[in-house]
């Protein structure tokens, strides 16, 4: 774990998405959860202790299950808080997709127990939602929850002014390939572009090392490269599937090899379904 500032926590050795945790008068607040059962429970191990009061509240910031499965695993009686769309995506029903993609990684790695557990574990509906944005009072710190989109509908940044840190979840991403199978890159950059002119020292990505408004900057030059080819062959006339498959984007394609070939092979699919996604907005399609 990670100490940012004296009440600021972090931690990016669990595997999937970064988490954090904020001390507070009122308790600790989480930042999203670990997808791993173990994890979940270390993790809380290792914050629990930072209050007498325990764990009170845990913000997701996304309905992508990476960010949303260890909710099931959380101990103590929270506060559930998240954005509204995450609430409604939860209430169609246990969305397959995001535990299935965690369960078959685990599995394909001999964990078979744990991919087990998360498949019979309910995500609980989030207590509290927001549509667009909330600011949350726990003394001494404010929490000011956005939701900016980009990586997915529902991608939110927790900005703690006090300490002069940001939670950027998938906003933010520190490491190649970042996912684009849910996103609309446009709005992406823009919300790049609204984290860059926040008065902020620290970045917690969603994924990768911790950071600062140069990984920010990267990130959206990223984005605007892949956006503006996809534009130019757009306009060029290609189709479709010719253009996702142009050599130019091989480049960018990354995948954790020691996850196992189940999770290579879902990262090579998604990766190019996020590229067509990409295309259709290109297209002007959406």
């Amino acid at each position: 774990m990670e100490k940012l500032t004296g009440r600021i926590f972090a931690e990016t050795r669990y595997d999937w998405a970064n988490v954090g945790a904020a001390l507070t008068e009122r308790g600790v607040v989480l930042l999203d959860s670990p997808v791993r059962p173990t994890d979940s429970l270390d993790w809380q191990g290792e914050v629990r202790g930072l209050s007498p009061l325990g764990i009170r509240y845990l913000i997701a910031t996304d309905y992508h299950g990476d960010h949303t499965t260890g909710a099931s695993f959380i101990e103590d009686e929270v506060t559930f808080i998240s954005p509204q769309v995450v609430f409604d995506e939860f209430s169609k029903g246990d969305n397959a997709f995001s535990k299935e993609i965690f369960t078959k990684t685990l599995e394909d790695r001999g964990l078979a127990e744990e991919a087990r557990q998360i498949t019979d574990a309910p995500v609980p509906l989030p207590d509290v939602c927001f549509e667009d944005s909330m600011t949350l009072h726990l003394e001494p710190l404010t929490f000011e929850i956005r939701r900016l989109g980009g990586h997915s509908p529902a991608t939110s940044m927790i900005f703690i002014p006090e300490e002069g840190v940001i939670f950027a979840s998938d906003i933010v991403i520190n490491e190649p390939c970042p996912g684009l199978r849910d996103a609309n890159v446009q709005e992406w950059i823009d919300a790049l572009s609204f984290i860059e002119d926040l008065p902020a020292d620290r970045v917690v990505p969603g994924h990768g090392p911790i950071g600062g408004m140069k990984e920010v900057g990267e990130l959206k030059e990223y984005l605007t490269t892949v956006l503006g080819k996809m534009k130019a062959l757009a306009a060029e006339g290609r189709e479709k599937g010719e253009a996702v498959s142009d050599p130019f984007f091989d480049q960018f394609f990354w995948a954790d090899t020691s996850r196992g070939e189940y999770w290579i092979q879902q990262r090579k699919d998604t990766f190019r379904g996020g590229l067509g996604r990409v295309f259709d907005e290109a297209k002007g399609a959406r």
